[in-house]
């Protein structure tokens, strides 16, 4: 599934790919909640890196690796991504 620009990305979709992703790693669906943290659910840094990577081909957002690694919870990744695709890009004046 790739969402394309013009469509607006929701929580439920964002949940949907993180869950299916950790679901991979062995990590049971109703553990995968807001408040839960990357180190609750046994989740390393090349784990996060990888569901970063997934998460920008899926939404089509460029998430900075900093700001990756600063997500310390499943709805603050979740409240990052809804916000990115929020944003109109940036338009350049006089072009």
């Amino acid at each position: 599934m790739t969402i394309t620009n013009s469509e607006i990305i929701g929580y439920d979709q964002v949940m949907h790919v993180i869950r299916k992703h950790l679901a991979l790693r062995g990590v049971s669906e109703e553990r995968i909640v807001d408040d839960a943290t990357w180190r609750n659910l046994a989740i390393d840094s090349l784990d996060i890196m990888t569901l970063t990577q997934e998460l920008e081909d899926t939404f089509g957002v460029k998430i900075d690796e900093q700001d990756a690694m600063d997500l310390q919870t499943v709805g603050q990744a979740i409240e990052y991504i809804v916000n990115a695709r929020a944003v109109p890009a940036a338009r350049t004046e006089g072009a």
